[in-house]
């Protein structure tokens, strides 16, 4: 059954010189998400009600992450607000029947993670040139601590988009675990008793929606951070 079930997540088998290329469901997923935000958008500047859902979602980014970086930057925050939809709506896409969500598997939040990674330090080289690379370097320090430090700095760099990449990974992937677990139980159970494992589904089912908005949020949160830290180190 495994074997089957694997095969059923490829879509779209492709390789390219050897380098497997498939599309599977949970990248399909991730082209949906990404068009419904592209579609959201295209339409919410036409119709004044979704215009007004729009510009609360844009004045809660500033809000809550306006302090992180520049609040009058109108395209780092429409870069959050991106990245939060799209997070957000790949993490509920696990609460479809039958679907698994992106969030869940260690490749997605990676590529997410290593986005995140190059996007920071890219607007750290746009806003001071090579010196944004003296924060690899601690001011104050005598030179000959400076082999031992400027590789712990890199390692901290680099562990910053690995802790993004494992705590969304995690909670995903151990939420979407318990709901197979409580969906296996309904199709098990007694028909007497059929009534509690889908009780445990449904319960667990908002709690999943409360987790993924929560993830959604840190995510976010910390990326603001570190695109901020970027821009805004002092040199």
């Amino acid at each position: 059954m495994s074997a089957g079930h694997e095969a059923a997540r490829v879509l779209y088998p492709l390789s390219v010189k050897g380098i497997d290329l498939s599309i599977t469901a949970p990248i399909l997923t991730l082209w949906i998400v990404g068009a419904l935000i592209l579609g959201f958008f295209v339409v919410a500047v036409r119709v004044p009600k979704l215009r007004g859902l729009l510009v609360f979602l844009y004045d809660f980014i500033v809000a809550t992450f306006g302090g992180k970086i520049s609040s009058s930057n109108r395209l780092w925050v429409s870069f959050l607000l991106c990245l939060f939809l799209f997070v957000f709506l790949n993490n509920v896409s696990g609460l479809v029947p039958g679907n698994e969500s992106p969030m869940s598997n260690i490749n997605g939040t990676g590529s997410l993670a290593l986005m995140v990674l190059v996007i920071s330090q890219c607007s750290g080289l746009l806003a001071h040139g090579l010196r944004h690379f003296k924060n690899l370097v601690p001011s104050g320090i005598p030179i000959g601590i400076l082999p031992f430090m400027v590789p712990l700095e890199i390692i901290s760099l680099l562990a910053k988009p690995f802790s993004l990449a494992i705590r969304l990974f995690a909670n995903m992937f151990a939420g979407h675990a318990v709901l197979m677990i409580f969906a296996g139980l309904v199709v098990s159970a007694h028909p007497l008793i059929k009534f509690l494992p889908f009780g445990g589904v449904l319960l667990i089912s908002v709690f999943e929606v409360f987790v993924s908005f929560i993830q959604a949020f840190i995510f976010v949160y910390l990326t603001s951070l570190y695109v901020g830290d970027a821009v805004h180190a002092d040199h």
